[in-house]
């Protein structure tokens, strides 16, 4: 779709700001080491570079409600929640934990959607991302990605479903299998570091999405997530004072999304710096829980 035809900013609280993007190194795929490289290899082999955007408030606009995964591939929600503290990780997958909550959420929401099955989460409760190592603390990500590749999508399923059960759910008759990230704010309003979130129909899949393998720690095998490539054309936007009762779905991939002109594929996204924001507001804090989902089961 032509971006003359995609929805008009009206909010007031739009920020002007910059967004972190790949510049790559030389050959395709990119590499990413999550752990300590062998000796002589960096990190990666692309850099990262600063661009100036305009990041659009979807408080009290159209798109607040109306944002839908099929076609700008975010979705933000009222859904308030039991879990509040988000302390122990441990019971989140207990009976009527936080992992219950979130696959009602889709179940509820995600047009289609008859099966969800969690299967990882990250709590972000940094003030800054670690570099090098990372550990089990994170902080925001400032550098616009999808959390994962089509091919890296469905090897999800195999990896976090008994083979037999993978194998059913994929040979079903019209399948359909999506993975949606549930991202929430914890404890706080959100003033540092939110979320920005690009309408699909403004990326151009083949040339902004660069493919890059992740090594991650030893034994853990790697995975695959896409960084990206600069383009003006891209239209972010992000929930201004977004709370813990509210939440944004992003879709990190769906086998019926197509790279332009139909059904969204994926949510290219990133943490981002804005400076109009209170400097005395507690650091941000938010958890996201990435889900399968399938449409047949």
């Amino acid at each position: 779709m032509a971006i003359d035809s995609l929805p008009k900013p009206v909010s007031p609280q739009d920020v002007e700001t910059t967004l972190n993007y790949c510049v790559p190194h030389g050959p395709i795929p990119l590499v990413k080491y999550i752990t300590q490289p062998p000796e002589g290899t960096p990190w990666m082999n692309f850099d990262i570079v600063s661009y100036p955007v305009t990041i659009h408030d979807v408080r009290n606009t159209p798109l607040e409600t109306g944002a839908s995964l099929d076609v700008q591939a975010f979705q933000f929600l009222e859904a308030p929640c039991r879990e509040r503290e988000f302390l122990d990780e441990g019971a989140f997958a207990n009976e009527g934990g936080y992992y219950d909550e979130v696959k009602e959420l889709i179940l509820n929401n995600v047009p289609g959607a008859k099966k969800a099955v969690v299967f990882d989460h990250t709590l972000r409760r940094l003030a800054v991302e670690p570099t090098g190592d990372r550990g089990v603390e994170r902080g925001p990500l400032l550098r616009v990605h999808v959390d994962q590749t089509e091919d890296s999508a469905l090897r999800r399923v195999h990896k976090h479903l008994p083979e037999d059960e993978a194998n059913r759910l994929l040979s079903l008759p019209n399948q359909r299998v999506r993975i949606v990230n549930v991202w929430r704010p914890i404890e706080n309003v959100v003033a540092h570091n939110p979320l920005a979130v690009a309408d699909w129909r403004s990326v151009k899949h083949s040339r902004d999405l660069v493919v890059t393998r992740k090594i991650l720690q030893p034994g853990q095998g790697e995975g695959g997530t896409y960084n990206v490539r600069h383009n003006e054309e891209h239209m972010w936007y992000y929930m201004r004072d977004m709370k813990p009762d509210e939440v944004v779905l992003l879709k990190c991939s769906d086998t019926q999304g197509v790279d332009e002109g139909g059904i969204a594929k994926m949510c290219l996204h990133t943490a981002f710096k804005d400076n109009t924001s209170d400097p005395t507001a507690p650091s941000r804090q938010s958890i996201e829980v990435r889900c399968l989902v399938f449409d047949q089961e």
